[in-house]
């Protein structure tokens, strides 16, 4: 990717691009994203997606809610306090964005916050486990649908395109730049091998 278009990236969503900085032994986020332009939408809709997601609570002991410092509610006068946690979703940060086989592989670890790993190695709560493998799930998703999405779109021209190889290596293409000289050779993969 252009280094204009991947800095706009990096801008727009520092948390997920957090390791863009490290060196090569720390993340393979120091080579930047290893992608033609035209897959910048696509990972641009897909950062977004990663970054506004839903949230949801559960209830806590009155031990628990207290350390967390979270405010007890109650419904009416004679109802006990009640603790009820907010479930952020997991922080996505990139660990590698590259091409391979002509697709989008985007790598990824989850960072959940201090609160939440707290409340999940207590063992108390099973619906928070139940919740944040759903956030994992929800993730999942979302990246395997970019990467789907990554086979039909253009790695050089973001246009509608298609899988060609030439001599084993893959390039999503449009049909128009797979004519051009630079990717002489390439054909378009038959769908039905």
């Amino acid at each position: 990717m252009s280094p204009e278009l991947e800095k706009q990236l990096f801008e727009k969503y520092p948390e997920i691009f957090a390791d863009a900085n490290k060196s090569p032994q720390e993340s393979c986020m120091a080579f930047g994203l290893e992608v033609g332009s035209g897959w910048y939408n696509l990972i641009d809709i897909l950062c977004e997606a990663l970054t506004y997601t839903f949230t949801t609570s559960i209830e806590v002991d009155e031990e628990d809610g207290k350390r967390l410092g979270i405010e007890p509610s109650r419904w009416n006068r004679e109802e006990k306090d009640r603790y009820f946690f907010k479930v952020e979703a997991p922080q996505v940060v990139a660990s590698q964005v590259k091409e391979k086989f002509g697709t989008l592989r985007f790598y990824y670890h989850l960072k959940f916050d201090d609160a939440n790993v707290s409340l999940s190695a207590t063992k108390k709560y099973p619906d928070l486990d139940k919740i944040n493998r759903r956030y994992s799930d929800y993730i999942d998703g979302i990246v395997h649908f970019a990467e789907i999405a990554s086979s039909r779109t253009c790695e050089v021209t973001g246009a509608e395109g298609s899988i060609h190889v030439r001599g084993g290596w893959y390039k999503t293409l449009n049909e128009n730049v797979a004519k051009t000289e630079q990717y002489e050779g390439y054909n378009k993969l038959d769908s039905t091998q």
